[in-house]
């Protein structure tokens, strides 16, 4: 998740799922639009949205690579 401030509530963080994000516009407020059509008006730049989205899926894939190898069995051992 990443953390944004709408621009009605500044001091209360806005946790957003960045893969649900379909587009985000500089209307001169920043306007960041989710693929279920929610809008909201943001603090942050489009710049800086973007920013902390490949700060976050840096993240996810440092912490994937950092994680052991799992074995998933899609059927239980018989015998």
């Amino acid at each position: 998740m990443i953390v944004l401030h709408r621009l009605t509530n500044p001091h209360h963080p806005l946790y957003m799922n960045p893969d649900l994000i379909q587009t985000i516009e500089a209307n001169p407020d920043t306007v960041v639009a989710l693929e279920n059509a929610s809008k909201f008006v943001v603090a942050e730049s489009p710049e800086q949205i973007v920013a902390l989205i490949r700060e976050w899926k840096a993240s996810v894939i440092a912490s994937a690579s950092e994680a052991p190898a799992t074995v998933v069995r899609l059927h239980p051992s018989r015998g």
